[in-house]
């Protein structure tokens, strides 16, 4: 891979100019930060349902010799001077940036604290030549104390207690409590900078530093500027020897709250115990799967990164807010790894279910645009919790709603709300919110009895072929019914007879509906928006409503194998499947953006992987695994007709950009933010691999691609771990502990056994 490896559990990045920024993520559940491959980037935490930016910007590692008087900043390279070295190494929770040049080895190290709302940089200098070496070292970062548009409240001052510097924003009627930020150093410093001006000069920039011209910074506070928090040390090194120094930054509701935590997070060996900490929690979430196959860089994404990049989204969402569906389908996929902190996101998602039974499209902030698939997401969630932990108490907890009905609340612009959570006068437990969940899908029909589109569906960007109430979505019923199986099977665990027969009922009447208006030319249809339009009918195929046809088992399985046929004649390019073709070219206002998007781009004929991973499970499903195995590898950024697409190895992207795009087609622009990480993990583990867990047992039924003589897998499931070989052979059944048995559930022995399994196909 040209922008460098992986080893062990770390990717190092050795190309410091790939094609565009690669980025990571550090995080705890309040706060997180964003850094490229030089570290710079964005820190903020959670107040309530706002978000405190607390840094943002360049962050940078400057050294000056005194002897030469040559500047360079360690970490940014912005001269692109000739490094002897230069990596960025990528880990779970910390990132290191390595370089070598002038006789001088540096280190430029950030991490999220686990517990608290702090980011810590750590700069270790090494002397590795042969001469005495003196220098100056400096750090820098970009603290934004500012909570409201008057950059007048704020002010900066050194503050000796937490040896550094604390950000004040004083302020008339703030919209939050925490007016502090600190920048707090565990080393005695030479000189202070608070002022961004003053630091790189009215006409220079971070590439020129005025004040490290000049070789001194102004150790003054400052007011109504541009902050910096800056400090320099005065050092001298024989070879071999080092400085190591950590600076903490946090926002804080007072000064006293500053010196607790700059004392917490700045006492010795502080951020080597913090990244531990990092690595212990990380390697938990290794050892629940892990797969052994003559495919390496697939072993690595699965063992190590789509776990990482998928608990990001079950915390996170999409990171500019937590969308229900987004947390939803990121907790379903994440709730091997923690079955305790999934129930709690779970429940805490479902209190943003409005009244009528119908989530809010994204909360922290809010986004009230009338998005109607919220519910067909939380049925799936629960049962794979259910599965999981073998608790059915969870549908007896008790839940509330979000205030409020969906339709009556919603805003049909592009408006983000940043306000207290109110709930309703509705009650509920957990199963309540499925069951209104599901009787609000089934009870919002159009005319053709197919679930109405509203403001939009999984496909964000048609949001505008439903609002006046007549649109009906055929993803979105197909969709329903899935949601509808599987709130079915959750009926059946807890023997609820009398609901069964009436919810099999509401399924196969929308089935009906579905094949009857909503299918065409072995393929279905998007839907019918306002104007009685079909969209997605003989002139333009969508993906998805493919792969889900086949989820929610709509018809025969010659049938659903005919669409998927489709799906390989109409949307497979050299990198994918693009999400529909062709392209849009004109806006037409009663679809809505995904018409005025450039072809090519995001849902109008993009790659977008999120698509593509139901595809590699729906072709699972009809035991195609050859093609699944086949569509993962053209994603997967080891395809080399994907050598120039950016992206970072160590995460998935959301797209590529479709072949119909004549400038940047095959370019991968966005990363970390998709929901793909948790549906490819599922792919590859529960279809291809074929290891599901049930309330009984695990399931085993694989779907390995026909190069796939032999594959190892190890899982933990109810404090048990499981060990199997899967493999070709003539006596097929599986077999545990030596014995063949009935079926394809493996019971659940006592807690803590090593059970071997051989698994013949």
């Amino acid at each position: 891979m040209e922008s460098g490896y992986f080893k062990d559990k770390e990717f190092i990045i050795t190309n410091m100019r790939p094609i565009r920024n690669l980025f990571n993520y550090l995080w705890n559940d309040s706060s997180l930060c964003q850094c490229d491959h030089f570290g710079n980037g964005y820190f903020f935490r959670n107040v309530g349902t706002q978000r405190r930016n607390i840094d943002n910007g360049e962050r940078n590692v400057y050294i000056k010799d005194k002897k030469t008087g040559l500047i360079y900043s360690a970490n940014r390279n912005y001269d692109n001077l000739p490094f002897d070295k230069y990596e960025c190494h990528v880990g779970l929770g910390y990132q290191e940036i390595i370089s070598e040049y002038n006789g001088m080895r540096v280190i430029f190290s950030l991490l999220v604290a686990k517990d608290d709302p702090v980011l810590l940089f750590n700069v270790k200098v090494e002397n590795i030549s042969n001469e005495k070496k003196e220098f100056d070292l400096y750090f820098e970062n970009c603290p934004t104390p500012d909570t409201t548009w008057h950059a007048a409240y704020s002010y900066a001052e050194y503050d000796k207690q937490i040896n550094g510097i604390i950000y004040h924003h004083d302020a008339f009627n703030p919209p939050n409590e925490y007016a502090k930020i600190f920048v707090s150093c565990d080393k005695k410093f030479d000189g202070f900078e608070t002022s961004k001006n003053r630091f790189i000069g009215t006409y220079n920039d971070f590439s020129n530093p005025e004040s490290l011209i000049k070789g001194k910074l102004s150790s003054l506070g400052t007011t109504f500027d541009n902050f910096i928090a800056a400090f320099s040390f005065s050092l001298s090194l024989n070879p071999q020897e080092h400085f190591e120094v950590t600076f903490s930054t946090a926002t804080t509701i007072n000064i006293d709250e500053c010196y607790e935590l700059s004392a917490k997070y700045l006492r010795k060996n502080a951020f080597n115990l913090e990244k531990q900490k990092q690595i212990e929690l990380n390697d938990s979430y290794i050892d629940i799967f892990h797969l052994d196959s003559s495919d390496e860089y697939l072993n690595t994404q699965v063992n190590i990164w789509l776990k990482r990049q998928l608990s990001l989204g079950k915390t996170w969402g999409r990171i500019y807010g937590k969308g229900f569906r987004d947390v939803m389908q990121d907790i379903t996929a994440f709730i091997s790894f923690d079955c305790e902190l999934a129930k709690n996101k779970i429940l805490h998602a479902l209190k943003y279910q409005y009244e009528d039974g119908n989530p809010i499209r994204m909360f922290e902030p809010n986004f009230k645009y009338p998005y109607n698939d919220g519910g067909i997401w939380i049925p799936e969630a629960i049962l794979a919790y259910i599965n999981e932990s073998g608790d059915l108490n969870i549908l007896d907890i008790d839940v509330p709603y979000l205030k409020g009905d969906s339709y009556e609340n919603a805003i049909p612009s592009d408006a983000y709300f940043t306000e207290e959570y109110v709930s309703g006068q509705r009650k509920g437990n957990v199963f309540e919110h499925i069951q209104a969940a599901m009787d609000y899908l089934i009870g919002c029909r159009g005319e053709h009895n197919l679930v109405l589109w509203r403001g939009g569906d999984w496909n964000d960007s048609i949001n505008n072929a439903g609002n006046r109430g007549i649109g009906e979505s055929v993803w979105l019923s197909i969709a329903t019914v899935k949601a509808l199986n599987d709130f079915l099977d959750i009926l059946n665990l807890i023997d609820k007879k009398d609901l069964v027969q009436k919810y099999i009922a509401a399924r196969d009447e929308l089935k009906a509906a579905i094949n009857k208006y909503g299918r065409i030319n072995n393929y279905y249809i998007y839907g019918i928006n306002d104007d009685h339009e079909i969209i997605g009918g003989e002139e333009r195929m969508f993906l998805n409503p493919q792969s889900w046809a086949v989820f929610a088992d709509l018809s025969s399985k010659d049938e659903l194998t005919k669409t998927m046929d489709k799906v390989e004649e109409k949307l497979k390019c050299d990198y994918g499947y693009v999400l529909c073709s062709p392209s849009f070219t004109k806006g037409k206002d009663n679809i809505g953006r995904v018409s005025y998007f450039q072809p090519g781009l995001v849902e109008n004929g993009g790659v977008y992987n999120h698509g593509v991973a139901f595809k590699i499970i729906a072709d699972c499903l009809l035991k195609r695994g050859d093609i699944a195995y086949k569509t993962l590898k053209l994603i997967s950024c080891d395809n080399p007709k994907l050598a120039n697409s950016g992206v970072e190895p160590y995460a998935v992207t959301n797209m590529y950009i479709g072949p119909e795009n004549k400038y940047f087609a095959g370019f991968a622009p966005m990363c970390w933010v998709t929901g793909t990480a948790g549906w490819l993990y599922r792919a590859v583990t529960e279809y291809i691999c074929g290891i599901k867990a049930t309330i009984n047992g695990l399931k085993i039924d694989p779907c390995l691609p026909l190069e796939w003589d032999e594959i190892k897998v190890s899982r933990i499931f109810r404090n048990n771990k499981y060990e199997f070989v899967i493999k070709r052979g003539k006596d097929k059944g599986i077999y545990v502990d030596g014995k063949l048995i009935n079926g394809n559930v493996i019971d659940i022995p006592s807690p803590n056994k090593l059970i071997k399994c051989e698994v013949i196909i």
